[in-house]
């Protein structure tokens, strides 16, 4: 196992030169780490701006490549990045629907707008159109309780959203 990382590491290493960054987003992490005198502090933002720099998700290369800069064992990334919500380890679509099924959601049709979007767009949260263009994932909160049902589209919140709001909403998207 340890082999296959390493190999991992080193098509990473191959592929874009040491840095798998940008130069602007290589910036930002050398800025992150000379505020944090210990590394692994600045383990999430760095994660977030791998994340951004990958079109929106972590692979096992991006992990590999940010346990190595925040000098942490691969599996304490894994551990991070599985327990939070805002890391992905499937490529979303170009747009990411992030319906909120928390109780207040729930309340007031949070529960039958994400049904009513996976029928539109036909998959199921946790999936990708065939064209890439829309994935669904169901969140357990996304902290915009007073506006309920409220979703996000890729860091865009939409608040007090209907079955018709959203059937508005990916049609403007689709054009």
């Amino acid at each position: 196992m340890i082999q296959i990382r390493l190999v991992l590491f080193l098509q990473c290493i191959e592929k874009r030169g040491f840095n798998l960054f940008s130069k602007d987003i290589q910036t930002k992490v050398d800025n992150l780490l000379s505020r944090y005198p210990i590394k692994q502090n600045a383990l999430i933002p760095i994660l977030l701006l791998a994340q951004n720099e990958n079109d929106g998700w972590l692979t096992e290369e991006w992990m590999q490549y940010v346990a190595e800069i925040c000098e942490v064992p691969l599996t304490h990334v894994e551990g991070v990045v599985t327990f939070y919500t805002m890391f992905r380890l499937k490529r979303p679509g170009k747009f990411h629907l992030q319906v909120c099924t928390c109780v207040p959601c729930c309340l007031v049709g949070g529960t039958e707008l994400l049904e009513h979007t996976e029928k539109k767009l036909n998959i199921h949260a946790g999936h990708t159109t065939a064209d890439g263009e829309f994935s669904i994932e169901e969140m357990e909160c996304i902290g915009a309780c007073s506006f309920a049902p409220a979703i996000i589209v890729n860091e865009d919140y939409h608040e007090q959203v209907t079955p018709d709001k959203m059937n508005k909403l990916i049609d403007q998207l689709k054009q």
